[in-house]
């Protein structure tokens, strides 16, 4: 938050305190284009006061955004866990979100979720499109499958030609 846009709306409100003041205390000693000059000067010391002040508000609203994100990603810092070969967020149920990208995440501090390969611990990365295999991958399940659909496209090829 700005000191001097705070210091600017008090010297404002303090001017068009002390032209209510004189306004006020005057008595018919004013004449009638002075008293107006002195109201239109408050007025508008009273319209910065304003503007200031809305300004001052808005840099709090900022201010109270940004240390809430903050306090977030610290919090989501702090549950963060590398469970090799990827990111889990820890929760307070003791079920873990994720899987989460390893490499987007230590590259660009983004959470990408991994997504199912469909072969036991098979997972890939839609946005840098690594492949991540963990302790429940199965090597041959994975072949099977592999020589399954290569059999299955082998045999759309034969029934073309």
């Amino acid at each position: 938050m700005d000191m001097a846009t705070i210091s600017t709306a008090v010297s404002s409100v303090k001017t068009a305190i002390d032209i209510a003041k004189t306004l006020k205390d005057s008595d018919d000693l004013f004449e009638k284009a002075e008293i107006k000059l002195q109201l239109a000067e408050l007025i508008s010391s009273l319209a910065d006061a304003k503007m200031q002040i809305a300004e001052v508000q808005e840099e709090l609203i900022t201010s109270d955004k940004e240390k809430n994100e903050l306090k977030e990603k610290l919090s989501l810092n702090e549950n963060l866990i590398f469970e090799r070969p990827y990111y889990v967020i820890k929760q307070n149920d003791n079920k873990n979100d994720g899987p989460f990208c390893q490499i987007c995440y230590d590259n660009d501090n983004k959470f990408i979720r991994l997504h199912d390969r469909n072969i036991n611990g098979a997972w890939n990365c839609p946005v840098c499109h690594q492949n991540f295999y963990d302790e429940d991958y199965d090597v041959e399940e994975a072949e099977k499958r592999a020589k399954t659909e290569l059999d299955r496209k082998m045999d759309v090829i034969k029934s073309v030609y």
